[in-house]
């Protein structure tokens, strides 16, 4: 086959038991030189393998193949090509041309591009087929192929190609639609086994209506399964049901009932539209591009490959590509990442606890979950648990956690904020999350109930709910709630949490960023802070900290502890504090705030002491409350007035002692 002389010849050439043109094989160096003959294939009639089908008539393949080491394993790919016809395809649709009709290879072309729609298949030549039988119609699991090194860049780029051709536009719309495939195709691989639905068949047994039913089937499926989510999509199959009590003969009304469906179905937006579509011509177009992606992935294995790395690798690239990161929202690198899981001890609380639970309730794409499990037993995967708001993200999260082979990572979709049956407090031995910040009107997406079980509420009026934006400061409260005696927790917060915000000593109401660390101080033993610079988060500029937290027993509740011992501070009795461990506590307060024990303990006795006053903090306290309007206010009332300069000096004495009182019993 071939030209004469130096070039030009067919590589491999297979015939028949019967002698007659089986397959012809076009070998290409495994690269550039077998994309670029795929490209020729693809757009000019004149290439190599339709040249020798006009040579060798009675041809049933034509196939461009290649191989490489990919990973120390031998890897092929292959462009395989069926240029028999199909009869049944030719009986429906009267106008089409056939390969039998063609004489010359242009003709043969021609009906490969018209009438076949360029067709071809990348498995059913050396898998385990018959001998001599070529091609398959039922693809089952062991028909995939392992993610390789060459994926990670190269699926990326196939399909950023495919986006640049159809000019797709809306990088996060397309990974969105992307991310529902790969959900499919999640659902497929664990369901069918042994008959796969996330495959083209080809033109000559499918077509576009189909194949989106089925991949509508395994999205409703997937949501239902992995995501407790219901989603409304009506099957063919449902509607033939509906009209089951006619009797088995040609209905109008069915007809054209199943057309309105198909209308409805099929020329609207759908959770597959990588662009707009709103009418049927849209929905071809749409399909092009629906179908080089399936085909793009149709032939990888996307299940039970826990020790894959290029798999997670491959899903990163473009997890990297699709996702805009806004409303306080950002990822974290995965150095970060690696650093806290890396810095907690996971392994320690496993030996001491039997079923630790770990959870991330801000989880966005699952980096951490991820993390997490490479530490868990397989067994254990469904002890770790992501929150996640944002819908989108949820399913990236569950995707995600598939790639790893970390099938039973439990992904909620909900506000991790509010109540959900599905998690419960003081349930978890580890935390690590990276909430967002600076978020507002996050408050009134909360029921009251649900921000009442929050201290913090207490800090903020009802009329500041909709401007109010410190949503990292109940991140941190929520993580009180959810961690269990000694439970560790690894949180990325704006460092601006650690001074932001002052207690104004003539306010009643708390500063909500004082009020954090104290719960902080409270319920927590602070490890370890590990500051990060601006450029951690890319875009943000934002300073981070991550807090390395351990959340102190219930019982004792020593904060409780202290509070009493105060109070008893407060009316003069010292006598509990001998009793205590930490029995120099008031000692040590008073070193801290520079006053003399004894003088100190003038004012715990509620004893006036105008020494107190040349203290710079208590003559800071003597002159804000004076600008208190209660002391301007006692000041113009008639009672007031009528006593002697006496009085109004010892009731003004026995207010400023109070007022002070209240502010260092808090501080203490």
């Amino acid at each position: 086959l071939g030209h004469s002389g130096k070039s030009g010849k067919a590589d491999i050439f297979i015939t028949d038991n019967a002698g007659q043109s089986l397959l012809i094989i076009e070998c290409k160096t495994a690269g550039i030189e077998y994309t670029n003959a795929i490209k020729i294939l693809q757009n000019d009639a004149r290439n190599q393998l339709f040249s020798y089908l006009q040579q060798a008539t009675s041809t049933k393949f034509l196939a461009l193949y290649a191989s490489d080491f990919v990973d120390d394993e031998v890897k092929a790919d292959y462009y395989l090509i069926n240029v028999q016809d199909n009869e049944k395809l030719l009986e429906n649709s009267p106008e089409l041309k056939s390969f039998k009709e063609a004489t010359t290879f242009e003709e043969k072309y021609a009906v490969w591009r018209d009438t076949y729609k360029k067709d071809y298949a990348t498995i059913g030549l050396f898998e385990d087929n018959e001998a001599y039988h070529i091609g398959k119609s039922k693809y089952s699991l062991k028909d995939l192929k392992r993610v390789s090194s060459k994926d990670i860049q190269g699926k990326y780029h196939q399909f950023a190609t495919i986006m640049r051709q159809h000019n797709v536009s809306g990088r996060e719309n397309a990974f969105d639609k992307l991310v529902n495939l790969f959900l499919c195709k999640v659902v497929d691989e664990t369901n069918n086994a042994e008959e796969l639905k996330f495959y083209w068949k080809g033109v000559a047994y499918d077509d576009p209506f189909s194949l989106q039913d089925r991949l509508n089937h395994l999205y409703k499926i997937g949501m239902k399964k992995f995501l407790g989510e219901d989603i409304t999509y009506i099957e063919n199959s449902q509607i033939d049901d509906a009209f089951s009590v006619f009797a088995d003969k040609p209905n109008m009304t069915k007809e054209i009932i199943q057309g309105f469906f198909k209308e409805l179905k099929f020329f609207t937006n759908s959770d597959f539209a990588f662009v707009d579509v709103h009418n049927e011509e849209l929905f071809y177009q749409n399909f092009e591009v629906l179908l080089k992606i399936v085909k793009m992935l149709q032939d990888i294995k996307l299940t039970g490959s826990q020790d894959n790395q290029f798999l997670g690798d491959m899903f990163e690239g473009f997890l990297d590509q699709g996702i805009k990161q806004s409303e306080g929202q950002f990822f974290t690198p995965m150095p970060i990442v690696k650093f806290i899981i890396n810095s907690l001890p996971i392994e320690d609380i496993q030996k001491t606890q039997e079923n630790a639970k770990a959870i991330d309730y801000a989880c966005g794409a699952g980096h951490f979950l991820n993390e997490v499990a490479k530490n868990f037993d397989k067994e254990h995967h469904k002890n770790i648990v992501g929150i996640e708001k944002e819908y989108r993200l949820s399913k990236v999260s569950k995707v995600s956690s598939f790639m790893y082979g970390q099938d039973d990572i439990q992904i909620i979709y909900h506000d991790a904020l509010a109540k959900t049956k599905d998690i419960k407090d003081n349930d978890y031995s580890i935390l690590v999350a990276n909430p967002p910040y600076s978020v507002k009107g996050f408050l009134e997406t909360l029921s009251k109930q649900e921000r009442n079980k929050y201290e913090l509420i207490k800090t903020i009026e009802d009329k500041s709910f909709s401007a109010n934006n410190a949503i990292e400061c109940f991140f941190i409260e929520r993580a009180k709630q959810l961690l269990k005696k000694d439970g560790v927790a690894g949180i990325i917060l704006p460092s601006s949490i650690l001074s932001k915000g002052s207690q104004n000593i003539a306010s009643t109401k708390g500063n909500i960023y004082v009020k954090t660390r104290e719960i902080l101080l409270k319920y927590f033993d602070i490890i370890a802070i590990a500051e990060f610079g601006s450029g951690t988060f890319g875009k943000t500029g934002t300073n981070t900290v991550t807090l390395f937290l351990q959340r102190k027993p219930n019982n004792p509740d020593i904060q409780k502890h202290l509070k009493y011992m105060v109070a008893s501070w407060f009316e003069g009795d010292f006598a509990i504090n001998e009793l205590f461990k930490d029995n120099n506590l008031l000692e040590l307060y008073t070193l801290h705030i520079e006053i003399e024990l004894e003088l100190y303990k003038t004012l715990l006795g509620n004893n006036y002491d105008e020494r107190l006053f040349d203290l710079e903090i208590f003559n800071e306290y003597k002159q804000e409350f004076l600008k208190l309007s209660d002391t301007k206010n006692r000041k113009k009332q008639k009672s007031y007035k009528a006593l002697s300069a006496k009085e109004k000096e010892q009731r003004e004495q026995k207010e400023l002692l109070k007022y002070i009182r209240v502010i260092e019993q808090d501080k203490l």
